[in-house]
């Protein structure tokens, strides 16, 4: 008797054979339109405000790397731990509100937005005021490794960004969680998985913009 896929199963071979299509239709973009991002934020709960974004385009091109100032957060020394921003530090900067929409219009131009971990950030730009394409042109490159990852550590968890670029030889002279040094990390590990065969791309929406 031929044993019963689960969903998750059906989902998951799918996405492995649906992969070297995705892969090849992402080398004929223009790396240009080829969006990868990071952010820093003042903590993980709902209300958390961006106090670092910064963009690249596929060819390295960094389009945006600022530090903003937070309007409701006057402390957040649990997340300065990670990512030693400073309340001095951002003092005099912008709020994010005032760049929402030159994020918005980098993304509408977009034909890919690659990032590790995507949609956490995806959900805070789009809780601060961000326009974002409803297409299917995120890609996350946590879920992309997790394979790789299971089959090295036989864990089925997403790893760090930091275990990612290592596996791949990313070597990095700036300080983690810098959210530019992790961009330039993700856009890197994008390359090479790319040519991996066994990172499995999926393009997806973002959840919250499906009818």
């Amino acid at each position: 008797m031929k044993k019963m896929l689960s969903k998750k199963e059906k989902a998951r071979r799918q996405s492995i054979r649906l992969s070297p299509a995705i892969k090849k239709t992402i080398r004929t973009l223009d790396p240009a339109r080829i969006l990868t991002l990071d952010l820093e934020t003042t903590g993980l709960t709902a209300d958390a405000e961006i106090i670092q974004l910064s963009i690249m385009n596929g060819f390295g091109q960094v389009l945006l790397n600022r530090y903003f100032r937070p309007i409701h957060t006057e402390r957040w020394d649990e997340a300065m731990e990670v990512n030693h921003i400073t309340p001095e530090q951002v003092a005099h900067e912008d709020p994010f509100i005032l760049w929402a929409d030159e994020v918005s219009r980098l993304f509408m131009d977009a034909d890919l937005i690659v990032g590790y971990g995507t949609f956490n950030d995806i959900e805070r730009l789009y809780e601060s005021g961000v326009v974002l394409p409803d297409r299917d042109i995120y890609l996350d490159l946590a879920e992309a490794f997790s394979l790789i990852h299971y089959r090295e550590t036989k864990t089925i968890t997403y790893t760090k960004l930091r275990n990612c670029a290592a596996y791949y030889g990313y070597d990095s002279r700036r300080s983690w969680h810098d959210s530019l040094t992790d961009t330039d990390a993700t856009l890197f590990c994008f390359h090479q998985m790319l040519e991996d065969d066994r990172a499995i791309f999926k393009k997806r929406r973002y959840p919250q913009l499906c009818g």
